[in-house]
């Protein structure tokens, strides 16, 4: 007989308790809430340490009174009607209304698991002590094969989501795990000591002791970005004029195109402002973009603008999973607005000759690799400065360019490479990238991403003054970001 809840009945037998609510975060009396499943009412609570069960009515934001069961639990997963939790070579299936045992079902060889999570009849069980994923179907009480996933820690909880497994590992992050390889296709860092895991009509909530809270979160195929904090911010953008006086009186017009705090997966703006007024336009990837046209024979050097905007920014690591490095080598080819960061870059001799020597290594011993290990290696090699990277990477063929990021906790700036890699796109190679885990590229959430110098259009193009002159302003130079103040901050 299929088991619904029926308010009533259930909130009698159970005995409501209110509980204290914190935007989506609710208190309980857990010191190791391992097990987290929702049955697309209620979300059920299990501890470890105490073996209590509690049930929380999700729309109704109030919780049931606990039940002390009479076997071990660890995590939990919803098999209508009933719950299952595993213990050392059993699946032990319980009714959340009584907390009776229903059925136990032997584990061949799994000696100690610790984390379940099912896909209809279908359980996926993480065994602690030979750290794979063994399948099992529950009906036909088959265990079908196993894998590793590719996670450097053991695993507390697990629950399946849209074709996906998503765990709890003890570094505290919740990864997307592939049910097919073991593969990590993403990850999002977590509250400290957060335990069970469950997602609640589209939302994903943990368990971390004495509190059951939501984590926001943006998924696409290619990553999960999360744990983002929100500032309102003010500051003054100075924009250098570089033609010269002999170029003013020759030129009928002078233009200078720049775009300017891109939008991201890693970064969400909102309501820029300027004063003096500009007219910001949105590029294709959402860059604001702006133009400065001057009259011949302008006499004009600067503009100094006071912004005020809101962004908020998430904690992301672009991960490029065994399935995702396969589909590189099948994508179209570039979009010409990507395909001009493949142009040479001007290096002095020395760079020149560095930028050669590890070009012709790399396609002697290396070529037709994924050009995450090329990255790889360029970061290995501490001798090489990011032009000569830079310069490497498009020569290979793979799109590269300067990217300008403000830590917003320091205020201070930091020049990173991005590479454009199919089908994700741009992705940074922060201070936070490294070698030794190649595939991930980790943007932190107090980095604000603010422009790329190498974007920045000049027509006509500036020519070379012979010397005496005085040099020209680098590309670098020609925007500045100076005086940030955080006006308003929150994490969520």
């Amino acid at each position: 007989m299929k088991y619904f809840f029926h308010s009533a009945l259930l909130f009698a037998f159970l005995g409501i308790i209110p509980t204290a609510l914190t935007g989506e975060e609710f208190q309980l009396e857990s010191k190791v809430p391992l097990g987290l499943a929702y049955d697309g009412k209620i979300l059920w609570i299990a501890d470890a340490e105490s073996r209590e069960l509690t049930g929380y009515d999700v729309a109704e934001k109030k919780r049931f009174s606990s039940r002390v069961l009479s076997f071990d639990v660890r995590d939990l997963a919803y098999w209508a009607p009933n719950l299952v939790t595993v213990i050392p070579n059993y699946i032990i299936v319980l009714n959340p209304l009584n907390g009776d045992l229903v059925d136990k079902i032997y584990l061949k060889s799994i000696d100690d698991p610790v984390a379940i999570a099912l896909d209809m009849h279908q359980a996926y069980i993480y065994n602690r002590s030979d750290k794979k994923i063994h399948r099992f179907h529950l009906i036909d009480r088959i265990q079908m094969g196993a894998f590793s996933p590719e996670i450097a820690t053991d695993l507390r909880s697990l629950t399946f989501y849209k074709g996906s497994l998503w765990g709890v590992a003890k570094d505290s992050k919740a990864y997307k795990i592939s049910t097919v390889d073991g593969s990590v296709t993403s990850f999002l860092p977590l509250p400290q000591s957060s335990f069970g895991i469950s997602f609640v009509d589209g939302g994903l909530y943990v368990a971390k002791p004495n509190q059951v809270r939501s984590i926001d979160f943006i998924e696409t195929e290619n990553y999960v970005a999360a744990a983002k904090r929100n500032f309102t911010l003010k500051a003054r953008l100075h924009v250098a004029l570089p033609w010269n006086a002999e170029e003013r009186a020759r030129e009928m017009r002078l233009q200078l195109n720049y775009a300017f705090l891109p939008l991201t997966a890693h970064q969400r703006l909102a309501g820029l402002r300027a004063d003096p007024f500009i007219r910001f336009g949105r590029r294709e990837d959402g860059a604001h973009t702006a133009e400065i046209l001057l009259e011949r024979k302008s006499a004009e050097m600067k503009r100094d603008y006071t912004l005020q905007f809101q962004v908020t920014l998430f904690n992301l690591t672009h991960i490029f999973s065994p399935q995702l490095m396969r589909l590189y080598f099948k994508n179209p080819e570039l979009a010409d607005s990507v395909r001009k960061y493949l142009e040479p870059v001007k290096l002095g001799e020395r760079e020149t000759a560095q930028e050669k020597s590890f070009r012709k290594q790399w396609l002697s011993t290396k070529e037709g690799k994924h050009p995450i290990f090329m990255v790889q290696d360029l970061k290995r090699d501490t001798s090489l400065s990011d032009p000569v990277r830079c310069a490497v990477l498009r020569g290979l063929g793979v799109p590269c360019r300067r990217m300008y990021f403000m830590d917003l906790d320091t205020k201070r700036t930091s020049d990173f490479l991005q590479v454009f890699i199919q089908p994700t796109g741009w992705v940074t190679i922060t201070s936070q990238y490294s070698p030794e885990s190649p595939r991930e590229f980790p943007v932190a959430n107090n980095e604000l991403e603010l422009f790329s110098p190498d974007d920045i259009s000049i027509q006509p193009k500036l020519k070379p003054m012979p010397a005496p002159a005085p040099p020209r302003v680098s590309a670098s130079s020609l925007l500045n970001v100076t005086d940030v103040q955080v006006v308003t901050s929150s994490i969520e």
